[in-house]
């Protein structure tokens, strides 16, 4: 038995296709690019419920381009296999999960991957007794349609944090601080989305909290209003009060506090 092992990675609907055999495998109908790969062993956490995995690749991989400069938005997953090239057949899944960095050095990168499993078994946020809304903007429980709050145009004077939007001129300052863009990339053709930090409604300029990754010049944006989760901005933006998810008038006065006029 000639056993190999394949690497697929994955990014919304682009695939890349390694293999750490002396030759290219070809899969039918695809074909997995032999190129110089290493991994460790999976390292089960103390529970069990979870694992690590770390492989090296070559800096000429492709996928690499995703996090040159910062993480993409949406999930890049890994998925080892062991192949028999007699059989055609895959033998086992040796590992199944996603990246969740990556470690340049100076002749390869090493990329850090966690299983599925630890990913869903993750503890997430909960909510707390809060002024503040916990509700995610524009999801099932805050219920606001972002469509009527969306607004699209061509992205010009790009920098490394930001971009000019003619549309966006106009509104007040930080409408969209909290909100997000959306756009197209213009390699991978993947939709990419970045929190917006700033923006000024003088000049239509939008801050982000991250490199702006794929967005060309003049390529096409959908800015998204956000919320600072106040209920006057719900209800006075949104006209979404009836929804809001905080507790506004939680007593400010501790009746513990020792004050015999509580």
């Amino acid at each position: 038995m000639s056993d190999v092992e394949i690497y697929t990675v994955t990014y919304d609907f682009n695939r890349w296709r390694y293999t750490s055999a002396d030759e290219n495998v070809y899969v039918e109908p695809v074909t997995f690019r032999a190129v110089p790969i290493s991994r460790s062993d999976i390292e089960l956490s103390t529970d069990e419920t979870g694992a690590s995995f770390t492989v090296s690749f070559p800096l000429d991989a492709e996928f690499l381009e995703l996090f040159r400069v910062s993480p993409p938005s949406g999930l890049v997953t890994l998925l080892c296999e062991k192949f028999d090239v007699e059989s055609g057949q895959t033998v086992e899944i040796v590992f199944k999960g996603r990246i969740v960095n990556v470690a340049w050095q100076e002749d390869h990168a090493e990329v850090t991957c966690e299983s599925s499993s630890q990913a869903i078994r993750r503890m997430g946020l909960r909510r707390h007794y809060q002024y503040g809304c916990p509700h995610m903007l524009f999801g099932g429980e805050c219920r606001v349609d972002r469509e009527q709050f969306v607004t699209v145009g061509n992205a010009t004077n790009l920098t490394n944090i930001g971009f000019d939007l003619l549309e966006a001129a106009g509104k007040d300052d930080g409408y969209y601080a909290g909100g997000y863009v959306e756009y197209m990339h213009s390699e991978l053709q993947t939709t990419e989305r970045i929190a917006v930090a700033e923006s000024e409604g003088a000049t239509g300029r939008i801050t982000l909290f991250s490199f702006p990754i794929g967005l060309a010049a003049g390529a096409e944006v959908r800015l998204y209003a956000g919320c600072n989760r106040t209920l006057q901005t719900c209800a006075g933006k949104f006209n979404n009060a009836e929804n809001y998810g905080g507790m506004p008038f939680i007593p400010t006065k501790d009746p513990f506090g020792g004050d015999p006029l509580y």
